[in-house]
């Protein structure tokens, strides 16, 4: 072979190479491409199910907050029932709860209808039972709220569980000031007939001690009366 056919074919077979560079370089551009696009699609996917899935978390939590509200309304009533407050208090068309005591106080003394009074007497023992114990008494509220919900523990988030245990404190203590808000309005109710005869006081002449006597001698009066449970 000659020189001259020698560099003929060294061309021709440059050529060749070079053909093959700029198809290969074009299959992995178009690879990089394909790849880049695939890894938005993942990545939008991605975007798009964490998404969805805190949407649907977040209808979750709504729902047991929904279910949760009603529950603690329906456990406050049934304590109320269970406190003897629905026998003595009224609510007004506010939510608010009041008690008017003159109707139930005349000429020094208790007059509570005997199904009201019965009623009172029971509760305020329940209520100074329950309120002995306040770690037991916010377990059996957490229970009683659930069950009512129709939930479980595991059924709640940590943040639905602190938000829960809040709002049983909040209305558990609500409910204690109201038994002990009638048992005080009862006995205030009381004290200007004792004022008026000092000599139920036990002799005590000096006037703070005068007024922690009628203090104290008044809730006596009111646990005779009604058979209650003063809570402190």
């Amino acid at each position: 072979m000659i020189d001259s056919d020698r560099r003929a074919l060294a061309r021709l077979a440059g050529a060749r190479t070079r053909e093959r560079a700029s198809t290969d370089d074009l299959q992995g551009l178009l690879l990089q491409v394909v790849f880049a696009l695939l890894m938005v699609f993942m990545i939008a996917y991605f975007i798009y199910a964490t998404d969805m899935k805190r949407e649907r978390e977040e209808q979750v939590l709504d729902l047991n907050r929904q279910k949760l509200v009603l529950a603690l309304e329906k456990t406050a009533g049934d304590r109320m029932v269970k406190y003897g407050l629905n026998a003595l208090m009224v609510q007004g068309t506010d939510g608010r709860r009041t008690f008017d005591p003159d109707g139930h106080v005349s000429g020094g003394r208790i007059s509570l209808a005997p199904a009201a009074r019965e009623a009172f007497a029971a509760g305020s023992a329940a209520a100074f039972a329950d309120y002995s114990d306040k770690a037991s008494l916010a377990a059996a509220w957490r229970e009683e709220v659930l069950a009512a919900a129709g939930l479980a523990e595991n059924d709640i988030s940590p943040g639905e569980g602190e938000w829960l245990a809040k709002e049983i404190d909040e209305r558990a203590e609500s409910l204690r000031l109201d038994v002990r808000g009638v048992q005080r309005a009862l006995a205030a109710r009381l004290q200007p007939a004792l004022v008026a005869s000092p000599e139920s006081l036990g002799g005590a002449t000096d006037p703070n001690a005068i007024a922690e006597a009628v203090k104290r001698k008044s809730l006596e009066l009111v646990k005779e009366a009604t058979g209650a449970e003063i809570l402190p």
